[in-house]
């Protein structure tokens, strides 16, 4: 893809994940977050807002950074799994905001690092720079299934 239209692609697939997560979260995360007892060391709403952020910008250079490549199986593989992922998050928040089942997002969030891990394999095989921009998103992620498995068992 050329380099004027990859961040354009890149942004446009960040701001659809964005709208598809605010819409399966909907409008009461506040209350969300006030109606439940949440675990020790469990982060207040702004600092998950800037999470969220990171998350968005961490995924769009990713994407920019796929989006650049020649075209190949393993490329292809990289962005359908970039793309289910952002999708899985997004709907997840139907489930914990919504639906309001913590169990199941803890189940939910628990087979994240799977897709993880097989997108970071793919990344080190097609760009290290790629590779090394998830770190934080993994590291995260240790602290995301802790937190959810903290949040469903302070509050059955």
């Amino acid at each position: 893809m050329s380099f004027s239209y990859a961040p354009l692609v890149s942004c446009l697939i960040c701001a659809l994940a964005a709208v598809l997560e605010g819409a399966c979260a909907g409008r009461n995360v506040k209350a969300f977050f006030s109606s439940f007892t949440l675990p020790p060391y469990s982060a207040p709403l702004w600092v998950w807002s800037l999470i969220g952020g990171g998350y968005y910008l961490i995924f769009g250079l990713v994407t920019y950074r796929l989006l650049r490549l020649d075209s190949s199986q393993l490329k292809n593989t990289a962005l359908a799994l970039v793309l289910f992922m952002m999708i899985a998050n997004s709907l997840s928040n139907y489930v914990i905001f919504r639906a309001r089942n913590l169990y199941m997002s803890f189940v939910i969030g628990s087979l994240f690092p799977v897709m993880d891990i097989t997108l970071l394999i793919c990344l080190t095989q097609l760009d290290a720079i790629a590779a090394w921009l998830l770190m934080p998103y993994l590291v995260y992620r240790v602290y995301g299934v802790w937190w959810g498995y903290a949040l469903w068992k302070a509050n059955t």
